[in-house]
């Protein structure tokens, strides 16, 4: 499913010539292990030579469009889900058992998830969608968090790579949240009337079949931006960094230029990464208030 990024044929006599190397490799998906066509099991050593690249002959078994491996983003995305279960099973835990004690709930992990919860339903899915949506908050509370822990995580070198850097991540998050969009409205109006509804009333009965056509291809494309819009922003990020690290890297012996760059760099690289941070946080929070939007119409198209 990942999109995959061997190093560029090349990348090594740049690296020796001391040269930056490719950025993308930053932001790059890679499978740890995998299935090939005749069925074997190959470990990454087995499926890239030592410079990255796709070892001649290789290819993985397929089942439609899915490939049989397992990246590096999917064992991010696979940390990034334990963690967060980990984190809302502890507190929910935590806030049970003080409520049982007729106690407020306490200590900084348990008030800042109750904040984020409170801010998320009260300002976010309450304003736009009100009672209508109120069943699924639990959803998109899962999409903020979720998207909010992928961002970061690509903020932590070395241990992980910044899954929703990645167009398929991305993608597929737009996928389920199209999923959902029809799945809710029709739950909510019926079958039928969602898909009628979809078309506003008074329009004549001989433009109504293009209008539906056109109605429906705006809400895929509306699903596809969102995916697309958190794609670039958080690849821009990972590409932007390290490429600005890349102005202390200079060829042998111009060292003078290399002080230079490096006292550049890392001030510039340091307010990025503050910035990105933000970032992070803004994409999450843009994420599920646009999802919110599009299901109080899917829901409610009155409104």
């Amino acid at each position: 499913m990942a999109d995959q990024l061997p190093r560029a044929a090349g990348a090594e006599e740049a690296t020796a010539a001391g040269l930056p190397a490719d950025p993308m490799q930053e932001a790059g998906d890679y499978a740890l292990f995998g299935v090939d066509g005749q069925g074997r099991f190959r470990p990454k050593s087995e499926m890239y030579d030592q410079h990255g690249g796709v070892i001649t002959g290789y290819a993985p078994m397929t089942v439609g469009p899915f490939k049989l491996e397992f990246t590096r983003h999917m064992l991010d995305l696979t940390i990034i889900a334990a963690l967060l279960a980990a984190v809302a099973i502890a507190v929910a835990r935590k806030v049970r058992a003080e409520v049982r004690a007729d106690r407020a709930p306490h200590g900084p992990l348990a008030n800042a998830v109750e904040a984020t919860l409170v801010y998320v339903r009260d300002e976010v899915v309450a304003p736009v969608g009100g009672r209508h949506l109120a069943p699924y908050t639990p959803l998109f509370l899962t999409y903020f968090f979720f998207i909010l822990l992928a961002n970061l995580s690509g903020m932590v070198p070395l241990v992980f790579k910044g899954p929703t850097a990645n167009l398929a991540v991305t993608g597929a998050l737009a996928v389920s949240v199209a999923v959902f969009l029809f799945g809710a409205g029709m739950i909510r109006q019926g079958p039928l009337r969602y898909w009628v509804s979809l078309v506003p009333s008074g329009i004549p009965w001989w433009l109504w079949p293009m209008m539906f056509v056109l109605e429906l291809f705006g809400l895929v494309i509306r699903c596809a931006v969102l995916g697309v819009r958190l794609f670039a922003n958080m690849l821009a990020g990972h590409l932007v960094i390290p490429s600005t690290l890349g102005l202390a890297v200079f060829k042998p012996g111009a060292t003078g230029l290399a002080v230079m760059g490096l006292f550049m760099g890392l001030p510039i690289a340091l307010g990025i990464s503050l910035l990105e941070v933000l970032v992070c946080l803004i994409q999450a929070y843009v994420f599920t208030m646009l999802t919110v939007i599009f299901a109080s119409a899917a829901v409610h198209p009155e409104h």
